[in-house]
């Protein structure tokens, strides 16, 4: 109860009690989590309007343990004291009775607000509720109207289907609706409702549920896919998908995939989550493939399928990186592909089997080429900085070049130095760990 409103009342109360039982002692000066504490209870009626009785507590701790026990227990009802520790009752004394009315009429208000407050978030749930069930009888309404017009009921049968009816009035299976239109069908697939007013469900989450005008979206994925596989319907996020490779595109960024750009082919899904499917796609050759370009236009789907795969599509040797074509060939300088100068094979900038200088971004031959000795016009033969590990080409190596000065190992400016001692990594290394234990020496003397 601290820093409550009704703290200093209480306080007033407490001593006042104190004071009255033993005139001698002095009061406790205050509440407090060990020696002095209260708390204000009480009981509502159960038309939950009234408090039906209001009780003060005022506890004590022991001297030895954090235990509080209930010295003094005043009902404000009937403005009567109960001792608990000498089992006897008395009235109030007469300084008190007004401020202990005020704490009684603060516990009413407190219990009237929570009842107005609950009375008027009945009174909310009442009208939205009620909103609703006129919006679904609008929608049931809506809804055989256009069977009627399909043929599918007559005028009498629909007036007669109750609006508040949650059946199919063909089949009598249960309706479904579209998530977003809120358009009503027929859950049954075997109903010719169903096929009148299509809404497809996601297989592993069965309140999501879109009819067929409302699955695509401008500017992004269908909310549903279909898998080719098993023909069950999942959520955009659980299927790999193509969104189909721009016939013309201006530039290698991302395209969204909105009905204005002119597409190979619609957003298609490739296959669903399960193993079995993946593997049927797979051996089919109709599985996607992830492009390694972060530019590519099928990074807005997740994979490019076999037929929006280019002539100049590229996979290194390194088996790592793989680019689906066209995307590659617009953003190469941005791709950092490598271009052995003897063989003429293309690497990424990642593979182990082709190194360039880290300073002038010469290239040098692969290692096929350099362990099948092909002569090549220009060569650069590659020196590891013994104290980075960066490569750099000969021409390179002598460029700033110094020497640690603990081991005399030679270091590349690409490593990091301190001014006017350079050292290498190993050394650095070492002399931090020396400079660790030698604190910890001198921190014991």
């Amino acid at each position: 109860m601290s820093g409550h409103s009704m703290l200093p009342r209480v306080v007033q109360v407490m001593q006042c009690i104190y004071t009255t039982v033993n005139p001698e002692g002095p009061p406790p000066f205050t509440v407090d989590s060990w020696w002095h504490s209260l708390s204000l209870s009480y009981q509502v009626e159960e038309s939950g309007r009234e408090p039906s009785i209001v009780i003060l507590n005022l506890r004590e701790g022991e001297s030895d343990e954090p235990i509080m026990n209930t010295h003094f227990m005043i009902n404000l009802n009937t403005m009567r004291v109960h001792d608990k520790f000498q089992d006897y009752r008395f009235s109030v004394p007469q300084e008190i009775l007004s401020v202990l009315t005020q704490l009684r009429e603060y516990v009413k208000s407190v219990v009237q607000g929570r009842w107005e407050a609950k009375e008027a978030q009945n009174r909310e749930t009442a009208r939205r509720l009620e909103k609703e069930r006129e919006e679904q009888r609008n929608r049931v309404q809506d809804f055989c109207r256009y069977l009627v017009e399909k043929g599918l009921i007559d005028e009498d049968h629909a007036s007669h289907f109750s609006i508040d009816s949650l059946h199919c009035p063909v089949c009598s299976a249960k309706q479904t609706s579209c998530n977003m239109c809120r358009i009503i069908s027929c859950s049954n697939s075997d109903c010719e409702v169903s096929s009148a007013i299509p809404i497809v469900q996601c297989s592993n989450h069965h309140n999501t549920t879109f009819c067929t005008s409302c699955l695509e979206r401008p500017g992004s994925l269908p909310r549903l896919g279909k898998c080719p596989t098993c023909a069950h319907w999942f959520c955009s996020t659980e299927l790999q998908w193509c969104i189909g490779r721009p016939v013309s595109n201006d530039g290698p960024g991302p395209s969204p995939p909105n009905i204005d750009l002119i597409r190979l082919h619609s957003a298609r899904p490739l296959s669903c989550p399960y193993i079995a499917c993946m593997d049927n796609s797979r051996e089919s050759g109709k599985n996607g493939r992830r492009c390694c370009n972060t530019r590519c236009w099928s990074r807005v789907g997740t994979t490019t399928c076999p037929e929006c795969i280019t002539q100049d599509s590229f996979a290194c040797p390194c088996g790592q990186y793989w680019t689906c074509g066209g995307c590659e060939s617009q953003a190469s300088s941005a791709s950092g592909i490598l271009t052995c100068p003897g063989c003429h094979r293309r690497f990424c900038s990642s593979c182990s089997h082709i190194r360039a200088c880290e300073l002038c971004e010469h290239v040098e031959p692969c290692h096929d080429c350099i362990e099948g000795e092909k002569s090549v016009e220009v060569k650069h033969t590659m020196f590891e900085c013994r104290g980075c590990r960066g490569l750099l080409c000969e021409t390179c190596t002598d460029i700033d070049e110094k020497s640690c000065c603990r081991c005399d190992r030679s270091i590349c400016k690409l490593c990091g130095y301190e001014e006017g001692n350079p050292v290498c990594d190993e050394c650095g290394a070492s002399m931090y760990q020396y400079d660790d234990d030698y604190m910890a020496y001198d921190d014991y003397l």
